[in-house]
């Protein structure tokens, strides 16, 4: 008797490699995948899938050009720059969609974008159940960690969870148990440049911590980090970063990363 073919993947791409890496993933275990690359954003080269493109605010022309793929499942990847509404121009069904968001953050809007797409039998997969490998692993991968550095993981920790219901907080950078920089708006990357010149480097090394939020849908929003994240973290002074073990994504194989660390003198662990 044969068995079920599993049900084609649609992969909404933003900006990076890791939309390719996904689509490569997925396409080794035998299914079929179409790529949804979001104009002005995706930059990696599909040319090796097939390609619609599609506009940020054009979510109910997207879900049908998803049905007519035959789609049944889809994954989000890929960072998205924020736009204006006027950049947005939304469609009808999106501005119904921010309506029934407005003021909530952002996580209210991707859940309701995913009710929309599961309206319609789509439903939302998340990208570390299709890239195990490439979920962060628990324990010291590179370095060591010392019990000042612990004392200021905790202490981040400790923050992330409090602010965990405001819809902000990912990552944050604790020294001495001093808070150098939380992550909002403005993205890890941002966050990490502004941390350069309040690292103090002739103390305990700085600690950069990313988690999930808390009660964070993973199918549509998950905390990445990769060799860039390291180089940046590193050029800021930061000596440690920890990461939510099971929680975070990486955005190159494990191998590489730890081997980067090592290279740039860092020390990691998933917590």
């Amino acid at each position: 008797m044969a068995g079920h073919s599993a049900p084609r993947l649609a992969v909404i791409a933003g900006q990076g490699d890791l939309p390719l890496r996904l689509a490569r993933t997925v396409s080794r275990q035998g299914r079929e995948v179409t790529i949804f690359a979001i104009t002005g954003q995706a930059d990696a080269d599909f040319s090796e899938f097939n390609v619609v493109e599609v506009a940020l605010g054009t979510i109910g022309e997207t879900r049908q050009q998803i049905k007519a793929a035959n789609c049944t499942e889809v994954a989000m990847v890929g960072k998205v720059r924020r736009p204006s509404l006027a950049q947005l121009r939304p469609d009808a069904h999106a501005v119904k969609l921010l309506a029934r968001a407005v003021g909530k953050g952002d996580d209210a809007l991707l859940r309701v974008i995913a009710s929309f797409f599961e309206e319609d039998g789509i439903s939302m997969v998340p990208v570390d159940r299709l890239m195990p490998d490439h979920v962060m692993p628990e324990g010291i991968l590179a370095g060591a960690i010392d019990a000042t550095a612990q004392a200021d993981i905790d202490c981040g920790q400790a923050v992330l969870e409090r602010l965990g219901d405001s819809d902000i907080g990912q990552a944050i950078v604790v020294q001495d148990q001093r808070i150098l920089a939380i992550e909002a708006a403005e993205g890890t990357d941002e966050m990490l440049a502004r941390c350069q010149g309040l690292v103090d480097v002739s103390a305990a090394p700085a600690i950069f911590l990313k988690c999930a939020k808390l009660a964070q849908d993973r199918r549509l929003d998950i905390p990445v980090i990769g060799a860039d994240t390291l180089r940046r973290a590193a050029a800021a002074g930061i000596g440690v970063i920890a990461c939510e073990a099971g929680g975070v994504l990486l955005s190159e194989s494990p191998d590489i990363l730890w081997q980067e660390a090592d290279r740039l003198g860092l020390s990691v662990i998933g917590i």
